[in-house]
Formats: structure tokens, sequence, C-alpha cells
């Protein structure tokens, strides 16, 4: 059965790897969508973009007998979403001046067909081949592995590890020789920022240099190069990047003042998420072992409400120095770093350094011990 697996993995890797093709965009000033929605009588759809103000509505419709329409037009190009309250979720697309025909079923939506822009095919093309990619290990996951008693997990979880493991690497392989085959396309901006854990940094920085001007200066080209400045900013290797923030008495503290001299972990959590509390007694286990030897963490908060805030603190004893502005994920530090999810951290060196980034579990342990020789 392993062998198996791990020949379907290559199998499909063939076949998706020689199936990337260019077609001609519809050229038009303004755009409609025409939307079947099976399963669904009535309600509304509505397209929906994030900014900095947040979710904002660029266009809306009355959905009768399931079936809708949309007319209007776009300066340029837009990565949106297509919501509805006839279904849970969102879809994303990229609107642009053309002639849309959405079909989907209210149950299924991850099943939607958007025909009539290149740029979404191209999207919907990579998204569909990386969801094969994730669906071998889920299948033996779902299917088996969660089924297991603890000692069965325990004699499978290499294998589970390695199906995983073995997907990641082929999925990331795909997304680069996809986008260098449709760096012409727009779409590839955003693939490359939803991919941006996995390709890792060196990849990404390449793969960004290979794409178009046309893809570059596009708006979501600029989001992206907006979003590759911040990865070059804090990659290993560089500066911090200083900023001053409150503590939970409300005193102004400056990362350089507070880094100088000793490693220091940037902890970005927040008192409601939960991945956060999971870790925290792994950062708290590591400052008592290292603080003596010049380990200290500092705690940069998402959190908006004080209450919550400092009753997490005092709940996972974390004992080390904590600041917020308490702005949630306009937290500014989090925007100078670049942090879209938590928990993440950044090391430190004594001098201003990073070192490292997202130390978690074992890992930050692992090296604390090689710096302090333990």
């Amino acid at each position: 059965m392993k062998n198996i697996k791990y020949l379907m993995l290559l199998v499909i890797a063939i076949g998706i790897f020689s199936s990337c093709e260019n077609e001609a965009k519809l050229d038009q000033e303004s755009y409609e969508i025409t939307g079947d929605f099976r399963g669904v009588s009535d309600g509304n759809a509505f397209i929906k973009v994030r900014n900095e103000k947040g979710w904002e509505t660029i266009d809306s419709a009355t959905i009768v007998d399931g079936k809708f329409k949309m007319n209007g037009s776009v300066e340029q190009v837009e990565f949106v979403y297509l919501v509805s309250d006839a279904f849970r979720g969102g879809i994303p697309m990229f609107m642009e001046n053309t002639s849309y025909i959405i079909n989907l079923h209210k149950d299924s939506i991850e099943g939607v067909k958007i025909s009539g822009s290149d740029i979404q095919r191209v999207f919907d093309e990579a998204k569909t081949n990386m969801n094969k990619y994730d669906e071998l290990w889920q299948d033996y996951y779902y299917n088996e592995y969660r089924a297991m008693t603890d000692d069965e997990k325990a004699k499978n979880e290499e294998h589970l590890n390695g199906l995983y493991d073995g997907a990641q690497v082929l999925k990331k392989e795909y997304v680069k020789s996809f986008i260098l085959k449709n760096t012409d396309n727009i779409a590839t901006s955003q693939i490359i920022l939803d991919n941006e854990e996995s390709l890792g940094t060196d990849d990404m920085l390449n793969l960004y240099e290979a794409l178009t001007k046309k893809v570059k200066s596009s708006k979501p080209g600029i989001q992206l190069t907006e979003r590759i400045d911040i990865v070059r900013k804090t990659a290993i290797g560089q500066p911090l990047i200083d900023f001053t923030m409150n503590d939970t008495e409300g005193n102004p503290l400056k990362l350089s003042e507070l880094s100088k001299g000793k490693y220091l972990l940037v902890d970005f959590w927040a008192a409601w998420c939960g991945p956060c509390r999971k870790e925290n007694p792994n950062v708290v286990e590591n400052y008592n072992k290292f603080k003596a030897d010049g380990f200290d963490v500092l705690g940069v908060s998402f959190d908006d409400k004080k209450d919550n805030w400092l009753k997490a603190i005092d709940d996972d004893n974390l004992t080390w120095t904590q600041v917020s502005d308490l702005q949630g994920w306009k937290n500014a530090a989090g925007k100078l770093y670049g942090i879209r999810s938590i928990p993440q951290n950044i090391l430190l060196s004594p001098e201003g350094i990073i070192l490292e980034k997202n130390l978690r579990s074992e890992d930050l342990g692992k090296k604390l011990e090689e710096i302090f020789n333990k």
C-alpha cells in the first residue's frame, strides 16, 4: 500500500507538470457575471475585496431561482471573493472586464466552475492540481490513520509523515514549475502569496524575479511586491526592525533596547489563539531553562481586549515582558514584520540580527541548546 501511494504521487506529478497551457483573454470595457447556483432558490450574491479598512463589497445581486447577473467595470484586475448568504465560505476569483459564467452547487462550492477569464483559469488549474497532492496524505489520514489505536498510530506515524513530506515536496516543485511556465499571467502573483510558507524565502524571491513587468504592476502584483519587501527586510541575517509599544502597565518599551546583550525571542501571540496557548508551555520551559544564560522573551500580543490579554498571561505563567497596542490584527509590530498568522516568532542575536524564525516545539529547545552549548 505504501509503495502504491508513493507511485500515485509520482504519476500525478508527471501528469500535472505537463498540463500547462495558455489561452487568449477576452478584451472588453466592462464585466458581466452570469451565475447559476444549483440547490439555491433565492438569496444574494456579493463580490467582496479585502483592503486596509477590512472587507468591502464592490458588487452584489439578488438570486432568483438560483440565478443572478452582475454588470460593472473595474479599472484594474482585482483579487476578490464571491460570497453568498446561500452557502458558507467564499470563492476566490479575479475580477477583470470580461464575461464570466459561474456554476456551482451550494453544498459543494469547492467544485465551482468559473469560465471566461484566462487569469482565473490559470489560478483554478494550479489550485486543483495542488489539492491533488494534499488529497493523497489526507486520504490515508482521514480514512485509516485516525481510526487506529494509539499503538497503531505510533507505528504508522513515520509512514504518515513520509506521505505528507513527499506530497509537500512534490507540490512545491509543481508550484515552482507552474509559475515559471506562466510568468506573464497575473494569477501567479496570488499563487506565490498563497504558498509563501511552503516555498520558503529563497524560492519565493526567485519566482518573484521571474515574473513579467505586467504581472508586477498589476494590483495583485503590487500586493506581492509589498510582501516581498517585508520578506527581504525580515529575512534571516537582517537587522531587527525597531518598534516601540506599551507593556501591560502602559510603559513604552523599545525593541532595540530590550534585545541588547541577549538572545531575544520576539513571540507573536494572542489570548484567543488556540495554537499560541498550546505552544506557551514550551516557551515557558525553554525560558526557565536558558534565561540564566542570556535568553529572554518579548511577547507581542494581537489581542484587542486588555482583560483577556492579562488573564492569559497569568493563566499561562508568562513571566517575561509583554507588549501590545491592543489593535488585534492591526498590531503595528505585526505589520512591520509581515505577520499574517500566529503563533510566530523571531529569534534575535545580542547584536539585533535575525538568527531564526518560527522556532516552535522541539526546534526552539534544539536551537537554544546549540547557542548555549548545552
